[in-house]
């Protein structure tokens, strides 16, 4: 790997950056997972159930409950 004037510049100046920084600030902010949330639509809702109760009922008859 070759190092030019570019990725020389940019090392440079994310040196100053992280050097300007206080040590206390970077163990202050915990890295936070990002929440996954997903919307349903009604209609979607209504087929993951019914979808759910068949599987359910089918399952009952196969076991012989």
């Amino acid at each position: 790997m070759s190092n030019t004037p570019f990725l020389t510049g940019e090392t440079m100046r994310l040196y100053r950056r992280v050097s300007k920084l206080k040590p206390s600030s970077m163990l202050d902010h915990e890295p936070v997972d990002p929440q996954d949330t997903v919307n349903m639509a009604t209609e979607a809702k209504k087929r993951q159930i019914l979808e759910q109760a068949r599987t359910e009922v089918l399952n009952r008859i196969r076991d012989g409950r």
